[in-house]
C-alpha cells in the first residue's frame, strides 16, 4: 500500500500540478536571488610578503621553489614589489622566458631600491623576479614579484632572517656592505668576503656598484675583465679620491669584482651589475679608505 499511495501522488502531481506531500517551505525560488559565484583566481601576494626556500644558496635556488613564511619568522626572501605583465608576454600560453623578463627586471631593480633605501648592490642582498608556476599561469596569474634574498657573504650562501630588510640599506644595517677580509685570495682571483668593520683589521672594502657595458653574458676571464675591470678600477679610484699616477707606485693596492648575477638567465633578463671592492695584497689595515686621497699603503 506504501507503493501505491505514493504512486497516486506522483499521479496527481502531473494532472493537477498540485502536491500531496509535507507542508512546503520557501518561495520554491532555489537561486533565492543569489549571485553566481566568481571566475577562480590564484591567489596574489603582496609587497612586505616573506618567504624561505631549501636551497642555501643562490645557485640551488629556483623561485618556484620558494615558500610564503611569517614575517617575524625565519625567513630568507621578501617582496618589493608585485608588478603585472602585459602585452606579448601576459598573452603567452605559459610564463615568460628570461628575454621577456626585461621590463620586470628593470622594475624590480627599482623597486628594491626603493624598499632598501639604496641601491640592492651595495648590500649583501640578491634580487630575483619570481614569475608564476606554470599552473599558477594557466589559472590566469600574471603577476610578478620582485623579491629580495639576504645573503650572508658575498659567495651567495642564503642568511636567515626574523626582521624585516625594508630600509635596512638606508643607514648603516647589519646588511649594508662596507670593509671585510678576502677569503681564498690567488694571484688572479678570490672566493669570499668575510664581513669587518672597518676599524678591525681588514683588507677589503666596498666602492661602489658598475654596469657591463656590452650585452654579452661574460663566457670565461678575459670577457668578464672586459664587462667590468676598466669601471671598477676607475670606481676604486674615485672613491678613495686617489689619481691613478699615484696608484702606480702603491704596489699593495688593487681592485677587484664580483658579478652579482646569479645565472645566465639573470643575465638575459637584465642583470648586468657588479660589486667593486678596493684590495689590500698581503698587509691589513684599521680605517676605511673612503676619500684618504693619495695615501701610501
Amino acid at each position: 500500500m506504501k507503493r501505491i499511495a505514493v504512486l497516486a501522488c506522483a499521479l496527481a502531481l502531473l494532472g493537477t500540478g498540485a502536491g500531496c506531500g509535507g507542508p512546503r517551505v520557501g518561495d520554491g525560488d532555489l537561486t533565492n536571488n543569489w549571485a553566481m559565484l566568481g571566475t577562480p583566481k590564484v591567489p596574489e601576494p603582496k609587497a612586505g610578503d616573506c618567504w624561505t626556500t631549501m636551497a642555501t644558496t643562490i645557485g640551488k635556488m629556483k623561485s618556484s621553489g620558494l615558500t610564503q613564511a611569517p614575517c617575524d619568522m625565519e625567513h630568507i626572501f621578501e617582496t618589493a614589489k608585485v608588478g603585472h605583465f602585459t602585452g606579448t608576454a601576459a598573452d603567452s600560453s605559459s610564463p615568460p622566458s628570461p628575454s621577456q623578463l626585461t621590463e620586470a627586471w628593470t622594475d624590480c631593480d627599482k623597486a628594491a631600491l626603493d624598499y632598501l633605501g639604496a641601491e640592492w648592490q651595495a648590500g649583501r642582498v640578491h634580487v630575483v623576479v619570481s614569475s608564476p608556476t606554470n599552473r599558477q599561469w594557466t589559472g590566469g596569474a600574471r603577476f610578478y614579484r620582485c623579491d629580495i634574498g639576504a645573503l650572508r657573504t658575498e659567495a651567495g650562501t642564503f642568511e636567515p632572517r626574523h626582521d624585516t630588510m625594508k630600509g635596512v640599506l638606508a643607514s648603516d644595517g647589519d646588511l649594508k656592505l662596507g670593509c671585510g677580509t678576502q677569503v681564498g685570495t690567488t694571484a688572479d682571483s678570490w672566493d669570499d668576503i668575510t664581513p669587518a668593520k672597518c676599524t678591525e683589521p681588514q683588507d677589503v672594502e666596498y666602492v661602489g656598484s658598475v654596469s657591463s657595458p656590452g650585452n654579452d653574458y661574460p663566457a670565461d676571464g678575459k670577457a668578464y675583465d672586459a664587462a667590468f675591470g676598466k669601471t671598477c678600477q676607475a670606481k676604486m679610484l674615485a672613491y678613495i679620491g686617489m689619481s691613478r699616477s699615484h696608484w702606480s707606485s702603491v704596489k699593495a693596492l688593487y681592485y677587484g669584482f664580483w658579478m652579482t648575477t646569479g645565472s645566465k638567465d639573470e643575465w638575459t633578463a637584465g642583470n648586468h651589475t657588479a660589486r667593486c671592492y678596493l684590495m689590500i695584497d698581503k698587509k691589513k689595515i684599521t680605517r676605511s679608505l673612503k676619500g684618504a686621497g693619495d695615501v701610501r699603503i
